[in-house]
């Protein structure tokens, strides 16, 4: 994959150069803009996923109730649904707001502003498409797609995967999902209760994630495992469950150890089971198991069913112990080794670190490598040849790798800071004790 993306001027960004890769990495302060850059990446890959929602809906007439609808117009007015939504309005963002996402040689995506022909303080957004992304709206605009079939859908998605140079589904996991679960029982309601003008106010990311949450509850009224054994009893499923279980049998035994207890979706309830008998109702459950609880779930479910996703999580460290944060990280990489892609933002030392040790464990040579596995299990390893980091701060981003000491890893100076300040202090607090003495 050689996909980049260009940012100029959107948020607290000010320029962005990138190249996301198989395990993507963006850490920086607070507020900077690691999690603009991270919803960019996500708006241009789920493109794919908007055009086959069209399709879905019958094709750009049925889908937007225009007669004479075209297949561009159609994706271009999904997309700056999607912008306006991710991003804000666009009325008071600098004229030279440039956003671009290059696929492949000739296959990109821009974004723009223009001036409203009626009022020269408003911008609207604008988009070019290359060439050959043209070329696709044009080949499917003889199309009909009112009745598609599974085999049509597969075909369909198998084309948009190749001009795009990405057969991943895109999933983005937002930061303060504890809330989220807080209100497990009630999420129904609260969805089917609002007006459509209300359910706009909510973040998109975090619309998207609890309407997936909704969707994948049930899988899960036999909890982790159960659903990894029906999945393996299943022929059709059996042979993604073959290649994927060495790393869904650890990834089951971690969720247990992390959570300590056992999912389960009964009678309507996200429950969190200690033991066979005895249950916590996940709203009860502590903070931690709140904001990690769904991250397990995902990542099991995507294991499972073998789909290919690229998993987006914002600060997976939330509200968990250091030991914990530890385990979260080898999992991330153990789900990229399984075919997926990953992309994390994250302020924590403990997450970085072990990103790290996992990084250093892949670049061993030859002669220790059987030794290096008993540390560090092999599937947990992280490519140097995969990985890109950056680090995101007063609107640059830069890479946050460092190859000066014969081997990649990401920058010390940048995993804790904080640290070596307070470090520093306590070293010269000490210096002045000792010199009063």
């Amino acid at each position: 994959m050689s996909h980049t993306l260009t940012i100029r001027h959107l948020g607290p960004i000010e320029h962005c150069e990138l190249t996301p890769d198989k395990f993507t990495v963006l850490t920086g302060p607070q507020s900077n803009g690691k999690s603009t850059v991270a919803k960019a990446i996500y708006f241009f890959r789920t493109v794919k996923q908007d055009v086959l929602n069209i399709m879905m809906q019958g094709g750009p007439a049925r889908s937007t109730g225009i007669q004479n609808a075209n297949w561009r117009k159609t994706v271009e007015r999904r997309m700056r649904d999607k912008f306006l939504e991710l991003f804000g309005t666009t009325w008071i963002m600098p004229d030279d707001l440039y956003l671009k996402y290059s696929f492949k040689k000739d296959v990109f995506i821009e974004v723009k502003l223009q001036p409203s022909r009626d009022d020269y303080e408003k911008n609207y957004i604008s988009f070019e498409f290359g060439q050959k992304i043209l070329d696709y709206f044009e080949e499917r605009e003889q199309r009909n797609y009112l009745s598609m079939t599974a085999g049509q859908r597969k075909t369909e998605e198998e084309t948009l995967a190749q001009l795009l140079d990405d057969d991943y589904e895109a999933v983005f996991i937002p930061a303060g999902r504890n809330l989220i679960t807080l209100l497990s029982t009630q999420l129904n309601y609260i969805f089917t209760s609002l007006e459509a003008s209300q359910l706009r106010n909510i973040d998109y990311l975090t619309k998207r994630y609890t309407e997936l949450i909704l969707k994948m509850k049930d899988s899960f009224s036999a909890g982790l495992t159960g659903f990894a054994a029906k999945a393996k009893a299943d022929p059709e499923n059996y042979p993604k469950y073959k290649t994927n279980q060495p790393s869904i049998n650890v990834l089951l035994k971690k969720s247990r150890e992390i959570l300590q207890g056992d999912y389960r979706y009964v009678d309507g309830d996200e429950r969190l089971y200690l033991d066979p008998r005895r249950y916590v109702k996940i709203n009860y459950t502590s903070s931690g198991q709140q904001e990690i609880v769904w991250v397990l779930n995902l990542l099991t479910y995507y294991l499972v069913t073998g789909k290919k996703v690229l998993l987006m999580i914002e600060e997976p460290e939330s509200h968990l112990y250091p030991n914990a944060q530890q385990e979260v990280a080898e999992l991330l990489s153990l789900f990229a080794n399984a075919g997926n892609e990953v992309l994390v933002t994250t302020h924590s030392p403990y997450i970085l670190g072990s990103f790290n040790y996992m990084l250093l464990a892949a670049q061993t040579g030859h002669s220790k490598r059987e030794m290096i596995k008993q540390i560090v299990d092999w599937k947990n390893w992280i490519s140097p040849d995969h990985i890109s980091a950056w680090f995101v701060e007063k609107g640059e981003v830069r890479s946050a790798l460092d190859g000066s000491e014969d081997c990649i890893l990401i920058q010390n100076e940048l995993i804790d800071e904080a640290s070596t300040r307070i470090n520093d202090r306590s070293d010269r607090i000490l210096e002045q004790m000792y010199e009063e003495g």
